[in-house]
């Protein structure tokens, strides 16, 4: 299923690094967005500071899963799972 016309198999996405690489991402943005917006005493101000960083935290989980589908969707069809470093 996951053979080229060499007949040389692809390598499978692995799931412990992108774990960790989006855990790592996960914990930078929302310790950004709680650096910049905790200075407050205010609670109204305080919730909106811990839902925003929240929701950014959320935003890089799904962006995290989309990037680690589309690698299996790549294996599923047999071409490289690795186009860019980026990616």
């Amino acid at each position: 299923m996951a053979e080229d016309s060499s007949g040389t198999k692809t390598p499978t996405p692995g799931f412990v690094l992108p774990g960790l690489r989006c855990g790592v991402e996960m914990a930078l943005v929302g310790t950004i967005v709680l650096l910049i917006g905790l200075p407050t005493e205010e609670p109204i101000r305080l919730g909106i500071v811990f839902l925003s960083a929240l929701l950014a935290m959320t935003v890089v989980l799904f962006w995290a899963v989309g990037r680690h589908m589309r690698r299996w969707i790549r294996y599923a069809q047999g071409k490289p799972t690795r186009t860019t470093p980026f990616d």
